[in-house]
């Protein structure tokens, strides 16, 4: 044999080898010690329904609670997976259930958002000429409001202005009253935009955790259905915390520390002595309450909200009220256990937004003195500048960092911060959790920010559409569809059968092995996808022997018919598959859900195909024919 048939050998041993080595995860997980599943499943999803947030929290404990898995894992493949791989071909909704979640995005608050940060542009525009003017957003009205110190100034809301404010347009003055609007067309390309961009931005998050396959999709206009197959209990709750985050990342000042702590004890003595709300440090506090089994049942940001609406006609202007998680910020000991207790901030509104939108990139990096992560920001030109301005400012303040109303950071300007570097600690003095908030941080801002909340309908746990026993039966087809077409081809072509029914083995290995290296999860649509796959390689195979046929009866010697055969079925071959190959990046592109899975199916499948039906049965063959010096093929 030639050193070049040895080197493709060893290739393909590799290969073969590597595939095997990576289907072990799927081996253990879906055939060695397959998960039994409560049969009370179907129950227990429509008590989660019936009982609201709680049952469903429970119901998805109980299911998808991988330390309770059942049969429990071996001891050796935990070792596998922190050495070797741990990507395992999962099954998808429609074979084995999982997680569906259904938002809904909220395009009002999203308009009111941009209302309110142009009202805040106009404000600064007009103090920088030396004109006192407020602003209010009309949110029933979509429209925006100015008021200036005297009715003479509204004048300088002209034409002229408001070309550096394109997208609004002047409805009404009244005395010292100018009320803008949004164009017609700007506010329906914020709705179309806002949702295309909520889909993208949640598959975008949940891609950077690493969810196998899941399905986005946008349903009635406003809402945004997401599919979670196979996933553990933490993955589920990760994912779902991340598509939840807005991420609006604000830069804001932290008020006098004896003005908020004025305001609180003011709201503090209105308090019932045994009620959740505590005032304690100058502020007011409330712990989360939790079931017997440990799980969150009521959170005490939750409760601070509520009453923070009852009082929002008590807030100071200029100033915001917002949360603050005391045991993230190092004031409990790292090794506590129990719920968390929130606490309020009040922070400053009377300067310049600086938002998320300003930042160009974030990474995580780590203090080289003390090793603890934090979140690296670079922001934008007009970021830098506004973040220079304001700590040039502002030396000796507080400066919050908000991630929405929650409080994150809150350093001291010890010096004005040029460039638009910033760094973002998170606080916490353990190293694991504080690593973990770094990478969701960085993952919500290189996504982007939600350019509108979006609201959690429902969330509940799907069973299987099929059934057991229609899954052993599609299984079952599938196996007699294969056997049946290895026994034809090996009646058939001979020798050439049997060549093209391993070649057929190792395409559906590669097949397997890429797929659970993608973590993707396999659905009906890649079933479907699988079989035409087998399909299209098996004819593969056989437009190549009839080639080689045609060579024999030519007169033609085995090794110049497997030579001209070879040559003269590739192009055609090489043409269907790239024609079929196109039509699956289209589907692929434009497509999503089951025609999505189906397509990047079906794309891995004819890679494959034509890998085994060119390079592997050539290189059967030509060891076929050196070692036995045929003078006569069997095909």
């Amino acid at each position: 044999m030639s050193r070049s048939w040895w080197l493709k050998s060893a290739l393909v041993i590799f290969l073969v080898l590597l595939a095997l080595v990576g289907l072990v995860p799927t081996y253990v997980e879906l055939i060695a010690y397959p998960e039994n599943i409560d049969p009370n499943r179907d129950a227990l999803d429509e008590a989660a329904q019936a009982e609201g947030d709680e049952g469903v929290e429970g119901a998805q404990g109980l299911v998808l609670d991988e330390e309770r898995r059942d049969p429990a894992l071996p001891s050796w493949y935990v070792w596998y997976q922190d050495k070797i791989t741990d990507k395992a071909l999962t099954l998808g909704l429609d074979l084995q259930g999982g997680l569906l979640l259904r938002y809904s995005v909220d395009i009002d608050s999203a308009i009111d958002d941009k209302l309110a940060r142009f009202g805040s542009d106009i404000k600064s525009a007009m103090n920088a000429k030396g004109v006192s003017v407020d602003y209010r957003v009309l949110r029933d009205e979509d429209r925006l409001s100015l008021t200036f110190g005297a009715a003479s100034e509204t004048g300088r809301v002209n034409d002229e202005f408001m070309r550096d404010f394109p997208v609004l347009s002047i409805v009404g003055r009244s005395g010292a009253e100018v009320v803008l609007g949004l164009r017609e067309n700007y506010l329906q390309e914020t709705e179309e935009f806002a949702v295309k961009q909520a889909v993208e931005i949640i598959r975008e998050r949940i891609d950077a955790l690493g969810v196998a396959s899941p399905s986005v999709r946008v349903e009635g206009g406003r809402h945004v259905v997401v599919e979670l197959p196979g996933l553990s209990s933490r993955r589920a709750a990760a994912a779902e915390k991340l598509i939840s985050t807005t991420a609006v990342l604000t830069f804001k000042l932290v008020a006098d520390a004896s003005e908020a702590m004025q305001l609180f004890t003011a709201w503090g003595a209105e308090l019932a002595a045994d009620g959740p709300i505590k005032l304690e440090g100058g502020t007011l506090v409330a712990t989360d309450e939790l079931t017997p089994a440990g799980r969150l049942r009521v959170s005490g940001r939750d409760v601070l909200k509520e009453y923070v609406m009852t009082k929002r006609d008590h807030i100071p202007q200029q100033r915001e009220v917002v949360y603050e998680r005391v045991d993230r910020r190092g004031q409990r000991d790292e090794a506590a256990k129990g719920p968390s207790q929130w606490r309020l901030r009040l922070v400053r509104t009377d300067l310049p937004v600086l938002t998320g939108d300003n930042v160009d990139d974030a990474y995580p990096a780590s203090n080289p003195n003390t090793n603890i992560p934090y979140v690296s920001l670079k922001l934008d030109r007009s970021g830098g500048d506004l973040f220079y301005d304001i700590t040039k400012a502002h030396v000796g303040d507080q400066l919050a960092i908000l991630m929405d109303d929650t409080l994150v950071s809150d350093p001291v300007i010890r010096s004005e911060i040029p460039g638009g570097n910033v760094s973002i600690e998170m606080g916490g003095t353990n190293r694991q959790q504080i690593l973990e908030d770094v990478q969701n941080l960085v993952v919500s801002l290189r996504s982007g920010a939600l350019p509108a909340p979006i609201r959690q309908e429902f969330k509940t746990l799907v069973g299987p559409s099929l059934g057991r026993d229609s899954i052993e039966r599609g299984t079952r087809a599938l196996l007699i569809g294969f056997a049946l077409i290895v026994i034809f081809m090996l009646v058939y072509y001979r020798l050439g059968g049997f060549v093209a029914n391993v070649a057929l083995g190792m395409n559906v290995l590669f097949i397997l092995a890429i797929m659970a290296g993608l973590g993707a999860a396999l659905t009906l649509p890649g079933i479907a996808g699988i079989v035409l796959t087998i399909g299209m390689a098996v004819d593969a195979n056989v437009i190549i022997f009839e080639r080689v046929r045609e060579e024999l009866r030519a007169g033609e010697t085995p090794r110049k018919a497997l030579q001209n055969g070879y040559d003269r079925a590739l192009w055609t071959i090489l043409d269907a598959n790239i024609t079929t190959a196109i039509a699956a990046l289209v589907l692929m592109e434009f497509g999503s859900g089951p025609v999505r899975g189906f397509a990047v199916t079906l794309l891995i499948g004819i890679v494959c195909s034509v890998f085994t039906a060119f390079f592997v049965t050539r290189l059967i063959f030509d060891w076929y024919i050196a070692r036995e010096k045929v003078e006569r093929l069997p095909i």
